[in-house]
């Protein structure tokens, strides 16, 4: 795959069974990922609801018809989405079947699949834009997960990652993780601004990138 230039790239400061396979993911859960939504801490409240809003807006803001969200967990995002925008057909692929099916039942009127980012059951150019949220840096192979949402999207592709090192600084300042120094036992990927930026320039065309304390937010063209 051809490597893409990161000319006219700039950050916002704006707070947005087993098989051969299987080491692709190596064990790759999500069984953690609702717990951030469900917090009572005001500040982890603010931080997901801006970051939410942040992604709400990119999402509005390339006006796509259909939408597929890579990685999607429980659905609570798809949720959002579908909530905050219309005429848009969202959809979802997760690879945990108990996030899975709770994805179904918050999401009834979305259509799910159950995969691997690495290789996406789906049609080169599927999608208007695909949406991969806090899943590359579970994976040991993030570019190989890249290269597939870039395949199924015939127009952009919309990648959060946390921001280190603050991410595991906010962990370590509530008394989270501090064992690994805030860093969670599933990460192991970690990018800072500029690296991330540079991670997805190898596969898009970087059109935007956000810094949605404490993560990344990035927009590009297939």
């Amino acid at each position: 795959m051809p490597t893409r230039s990161r000319s006219g790239v700039g950050w916002s400061n704006e707070g947005l069974s087993r098989s051969p396979r299987a080491q692709l993911t190596a064990d790759y859960s999500r069984s953690d990922n609702e717990a951030k939504y469900r917090s009572r801490n005001p500040v982890v409240r603010h931080l997901v609801g801006r970051f939410l809003d942040r992604v709400g807006a990119a999402v509005e803001a390339v006006r796509p018809h259909r939408v597929l969200e890579v990685g999607c967990g429980e659905g609570i995002v798809l949720d959002y989405l579908g909530r905050r925008t219309t005429g848009t057909r969202f959809e979802g692929l997760e690879l945990d079947a108990a996030a899975l099916e709770e994805a179904r039942a918050r999401c009834p009127d979305t259509s799910f699949a159950r995969g691997d980012v690495c290789e996406l059951p789906f049609r080169s150019g599927a999608f208007d834009l695909v949406v991969c949220l806090e899943v590359l840096e579970h994976l040991p192979d993030p570019g190989r997960a890249l290269r597939e949402v870039r395949r199924v999207s015939r127009q952009g592709c919309l990648l959060s990652v946390p921001h280190e090192p603050f991410f595991r600084l906010g962990n370590a300042l509530r008394g989270k993780n501090l064992a690994r120094l805030g860093n969670p036992s599933d990460h192991l990927q970690h990018w800072g601004a500029r690296d991330f930026a540079a991670f997805c320039a190898q596969h898009l065309t970087v059109r935007s990138c956000t810094r949605a304390f404490p993560w990344l937010i990035v927009y590009g063209t297939v």
